[in-house]
């Protein structure tokens, strides 16, 4: 079941009667949802806490008696046990009458220690959603009705439904990626076992020759796997482009939101969003391009160069500043090196000699006492926050004149704090044979 995982909506409800007509509405929207009636052995385990889920529906009283603050203290107990510390932004819809409730609902879950806060707290009335029937029948949910107040509700909150419609464009693309692998294969099966065989035989024949594609010399038992979904990840992104253009009108009520935002974001949000786009944090035991290596005052490798003369040249101001600044550089600053060996001598396996160029990784604050020039290079502002560095903004400043080599076994012991990406990696090799191959041109000017 690892592959069915994952919830948008949780509804919570203690009488089942109750919540079925509102499971009916959204599933009716195309919305599925994930109902619970608030009984302590029907809560999802720790581990099996829901993520992901940007709307919760909760019925305000779950079958308890006593004071306003019991009731709202209960919904709030009971709704942390069903959503993980780490859901991200969501909205909560209370059914309710009561503002009261509703602002008791809102302090508890702000206060409480490890519930996500929610971007948005609403309360409906759930008689209000209700019509009358025909002759002799109950009275019925107002499908449209509830899905037109959803709407209103998300419209007034930008970010989020702009994210939501995101998301759900993830989970189409990669749906139209598994679809179209699954298409090509073909058979001549003259009934369903037949066929289902077939399918599974050539399905599984793909799978591998995908899998050996990108790991090439390196393909193991153990890569196998990881190697098929990182070959399926630039399909995706193909997949994702196409429908932007198809998305992108739906959501055109949201620009005027988004463009009347003043400002720009913090440097330390800048870096944690590059962090994710160029940064990989997977399989940084095993040797690979883009691996980027950070040490501290007494780890470096006999074949890397010293921090003091990675520096050399390297610094803004006069004389005395210089002194000044060097020191803060060495005492804040933390030698780098980053593997650029071309990936496909690392695919093929014919590797002679590792290539690392080195340089200083500078917190965000301190980048203006580093000099500009075409030897150095700057990559970033990035957020690390694992040893040796002290948590923050980083800008890693390359430097062209100290490229170290060593043999790879070598290389193979350190472990990496993050890999580049490809697009960046490239970026940085490119970079770097420019400086190894340029040439004084004399010109007359």
């Amino acid at each position: 079941m690892n592959g069915l995982g994952g919830a948008r909506v949780v509804l919570l409800d203690d009488e089942a009667s109750e919540a079925i007509p509102v499971i009916k509405a959204l599933s009716k929207m195309g919305v599925p949802v994930s109902f619970f009636d608030g009984k302590a052995a029907e809560l999802p385990t720790k581990k099996k806490k829901l993520r992901g889920v940007r709307l919760a529906i909760l019925d305000m009283n779950l079958g308890v008696t006593g004071s306003d603050a019991t009731i709202a203290s209960t919904l709030v107990q009971t709704f942390s046990r069903i959503i993980d510390d780490n859901n991200g932004p969501y909205g909560i819809l209370i059914w309710t009458g009561h503002p009261d409730l509703k602002e008791l609902v809102a302090r508890y879950i702000y206060e409480h220690a490890t519930l996500p806060k929610p971007v948005f707290i609403v309360m409906l009335k759930k008689a209000a959603f209700k019509i009358a029937g025909s002759k002799g029948t109950d009275r019925r949910f107002a499908v449209a009705k509830l899905a037109k107040e959803l709407l209103r509700i998300l419209a007034e909150n930008s970010p989020l439904e702009c994210m939501q419609v995101w998301e759900g464009a993830c989970f189409r693309a990669a749906t139209n990626v598994t679809n179209s692998l699954a298409a090509l294969g073909s058979s001549t099966a003259t009934n369903l076992d037949e066929w289902r065989q077939a399918w599974r035989t050539e399905a599984l024949k793909l799978l591998l020759v995908i899998s050996k594609a990108r790991a090439e010399e390196h393909h193991t038992r153990e890569n196998c796997i990881p190697s098929i979904f990182l070959a399926l990840n630039p399909l995706h992104s193909d997949r994702m482009d196409v429908l932007v253009e198809e998305l992108h009108g739906d959501l055109t009520h949201h620009a005027d939101h988004i463009m009347a935002a003043t400002g720009g974001a913090d440097v330390e949000r800048k870096a944690k969003v590059n962090s994710m786009l160029h940064l990989a944090s997977d399989q940084l035991d095993n040797f690979s391009p883009g691996n980027l290596f950070v040490f501290g005052k007494t780890n470096r490798p006999s074949f890397m160069p010293a921090l003091m003369d990675v520096l050399q040249d390297c610094i803004e101001g006069n004389s005395t500043q210089q002194l000044a600044n060097l020191r803060l550089i060495v005492e804040q600053g933390l030698l780098c090196g980053l593997e650029v060996t071309p990936v496909c001598d690392y695919a093929q396996n014919k590797m002679g000699l590792s290539r690392i160029v080195t340089g200083v990784a500078v917190p965000h604050e301190h980048i203006k006492k580093i000099k500009k020039g075409q030897f150095l290079k700057s990559v970033g502002p990035f957020y690390f926050a694992t040893k040796p560095f002290r948590a923050g903004t980083y800008v890693l400043f390359l430097n062209s004149r100290y490229v170290a080599t060593a043999k790879p076994s070598l290389v193979k012991k350190l472990r990496a704090v993050a890999r580049l990406r490809p697009q960046i990696l490239g970026d940085v090799q490119s970079w770097a044979s420019y400086q190894s191959a340029r040439q004084g041109v004399m010109m007359l000017g």
